[in-house]
């Protein structure tokens, strides 16, 4: 074999994944969900346009500028997310625990090495074989998902076309991921069932437990539970001092004299946020799985921000503070700031279970 070994142990290694079974499988299973997904996100999305449209009809009601935002089209990406974090770390695993461990088994590993072949190029290229076979996959799933908007008549702007391409990278970051830790236990362990079962622990783990460790009772074991609301403030909602009507939608305002109160709590849930974040942000570190939904969630816009609506009725003006969707105000340097964290955490896992999969592999005595 000459020194072209790279390649060609790439280009074998792709074109083996492709007429695998299993990868066929479970890549014909992505479709399906992928396809299913966006069809259920379409519908949804035509089923919030629809309703956006016939608010902005309506006039008389005082919040109407807050409470009508306009649908994304990324909206419809969501169900791909929830779909991909579990499909989507299948088949990196399927194509990754015995990448190496098959080759133990069957004895061709020290075959292969006999060849005038380095070692740094038998997993590099079965790494490449593999990667170009997940991104491949991930490609024509995204493809299809375009086409699938077009046949509906939805047509994404340059802004939404560059947050579907972000949408793809972190998917395949995290396909990659799994499928990096499949390759470093395929290399640790001398049998195939045995990097799979391993394998299998891990992405559970990091899946399913951790993300629970960092659900509400959990994190509020850490950091307490959250401020109570005080009793004047109690008052205050049950006896409001004004109220605002309108489109069915009623309305209730603190008295400004009172806002001291308000801003008190509001700076102690500030604080217990800032800590819960703090909690969330370490667990999420040691699980690809969370990165990969703080990421979906942003670039599909399904979250909501505070935002203080402003009230008045006779002589008295008053604020209240409200959560709405802000699909139609953010900014897409707004958006990509906060992801850039979780978009680096999420690549140091295929970086480091694949570095390490290197190491192991050139010091692996095949005798």
């Amino acid at each position: 074999m000459a020194r072209n070994g790279l390649t060609t142990i790439a280009a074998k290694e792709f074109f083996d994944h492709l007429h695998s079974r299993k990868f066929l499988l479970i890549f014909g299973i992505l479709l399906i969900v992928a396809i299913v997904g966006m069809i259920g996100g379409i519908s949804e999305y035509n089923k919030n346009l629809e309703d956006y449209n016939k608010h902005q009809s309506t006039i008389d009601s005082p919040l109407s500028s807050y409470m009508a935002e306009k649908p994304s089209i990324l909206s419809v990406f969501s169900s791909v997310a929830t779909y991909l974090v579990f499909v989507g770390g299948i088949l990196g695993i399927a194509m990754g625990f015995d990448l190496v461990s098959k080759e133990k088994e069957s004895k061709s590993l020290k075959i292969l090495l006999s060849h005038p072949v380095y070692r740094d190029e038998v997993i590099n290229g079965k790494a490449l074989g593999g990667i170009a076979a997940l991104a491949g996959a991930l490609f024509v799933v995204l493809f299809i998902a375009l086409a699938t908007l077009l046949i509906y008549g939805i047509v994404p702007d340059g802004n939404e076309l560059i947050l579907i391409g972000i949408f793809g990278l972190a998917s395949f970051l995290l396909i990659f991921a799994y499928f990096a830790i499949a390759l470093f236990m395929s290399t640790v362990m001398d049998e195939s069932g045995s990097a799979l079962i391993y394998t299998m622990i891990i992405f559970i783990a990091l899946s399913a437990l951790i993300p629970t460790l960092a659900s509400t009772t959990v994190t509020e074991l850490v950091i307490g539970n959250p401020p109570e609301l005080p009793r004047e403030l109690i008052d205050q909602m049950q006896h409001p001092a004004n109220a605002t009507e309108g489109a069915g939608i009623t309305v209730t305002f603190a008295d400004k004299g009172n806002n001291g109160a308000w801003d008190e709590f509001g700076e102690k849930m500030q604080a217990y946020s800032e800590k819960r974040q703090m909690v969330y942000s370490t667990l999420a570190l040691f699980s690809p799985t969370m990165n990969y939904d703080a990421i979906a969630s942003a670039v599909t816009q399904q979250y909501s921000s505070t935002a203080t609506v402003i009230g008045s009725r006779g002589s008295t003006t008053t604020t209240a503070a409200f959560s709405v969707g802000t699909s139609g105000d953010v900014g897409l340097e707004d958006l990509l700031y906060p992801i850039i964290a979780s978009m680096i955490a999420l690549l140091l896992f295929p970086v480091v279970f694949f570095g390490l999969a290197y190491l192991r592999f050139m010091r692996l005595d095949v005798r």
